[in-house]
């Protein structure tokens, strides 16, 4: 089956699906379905990737498979008959950043019988935990619950930079895949939310001399460039589903319980000073750079210093 379909609020978790479906393809290409119609997304999954391998098409913010109202006119005939159809060479991944699809919609029906379906909840923070150890043991890593438990204080409780230092881990443990606390303490890097979110805050300010000050002091504290991708990442998907779902006609309590998020973070989101296609622009580099540095065609330092040279 080379159709998925992942919902759910946390981007991370979505993100991670779509690595483990696309792990080893070259050719991937991403649709903003809130901008663009499913058609040109079907259009393209029709034709040969350029590397003569198959592709991914990525569908990002299929809202029309939700109550959110949209004004976009998706050609839904056409997307079922591509579900129904019995072989397709490229795979196409739709994803919705909500927890819930409108059941009541033909389309939603067609699609949990024709397609892979994935949901990912929200982690608990309780949870986390259970969540670092099962990452481990299915890479066959063995560890025990006081030391994941020392992780996630240690690392912080965003699921991104989890991810990111369990991948870190596995790498540096590749010999003999043990994780103790010591491991933790000499391998992984401590917390960092403050220094970040102050780069993040910058950023989204446009106080761009504040953005390389704040940036200065997260490389005298030796923090790994790829979390604080992830991280920049995270806040920019932020801002540009609260803009979106705003421009829509959802005011900020709404948004809120639609991205399960409080409403202060909204407020601060909308407050921004990036408009949509800015925010479309940057979260296209960030995707691109996150790619390149781990497919080793950009060094990780320098792609993120040029990434924030160029905001």
């Amino acid at each position: 089956m080379n159709t998925y379909l992942i919902y759910g609020n946390d981007y991370g978790l979505i993100k991670r699906e779509i690595d483990k479906i696309s792990k080893g393809i070259k050719d991937l290409v991403k649709y903003d379905l809130s901008v663009y119609k499913i058609d040109e997304l079907l259009d393209d999954a029709s034709c040969i990737s350029l590397f003569g391998d198959k592709k991914v098409l990525i569908g990002e913010n299929a809202y029309f498979l939700t109550t959110t109202p949209g004004n976009i006119n998706h050609d839904l005939d056409y997307l079922s008959r591509y579900l129904n159809e019995d072989k397709h060479d490229n795979i196409v991944i739709i994803t919705v950043p909500q927890d819930k699809l409108d059941e009541r919609k033909k389309i939603v029906k067609e699609i949990k019988k024709c397609a892979k379906v994935i949901h990912k909840d929200l982690i608990d923070q309780k949870d986390l935990p259970r969540f670092v150890m099962s990452e481990f043991e299915s890479e066959g890593y063995k560890t025990d619950y006081k030391t994941v438990a020392y992780f996630v204080d240690y690392v912080g409780k965003n699921v991104d930079i989890l991810l990111s230092e369990i991948k870190k881990m596995i790498i540096y443990k590749d010999d003999d895949k043990k994780i103790t606390i010591d491991d933790v303490n000499d391998i992984s890097s401590k917390g960092f939310n403050d220094n970040v979110f102050d780069l993040s805050d910058a950023i989204m300010k446009k106080d761009f001399s504040r953005v390389f000050s704040c940036y200065k002091d997260l490389m005298i504290l030796k923090e790994e460039p790829i979390k604080i991708i992830a991280m920049l990442a995270s806040q920019f998907t932020l801002v540009y589903q609260c803009k979106l779902l705003n421009k829509k006609g959802l005011l900020g309590k709404d948004i809120a319980n639609v991205l399960k998020v409080h409403p202060f973070r909204v407020k601060l989101a909308l407050e921004t000073n990036y408009s949509i296609r800015e925010l479309e622009g940057e979260l296209t580099k960030l995707h691109d750079l996150d790619y390149k540095i781990k497919s080793g065609k950009v060094d990780k330092n320098v792609g993120l210093e040029n990434f924030l040279m160029c905001l």
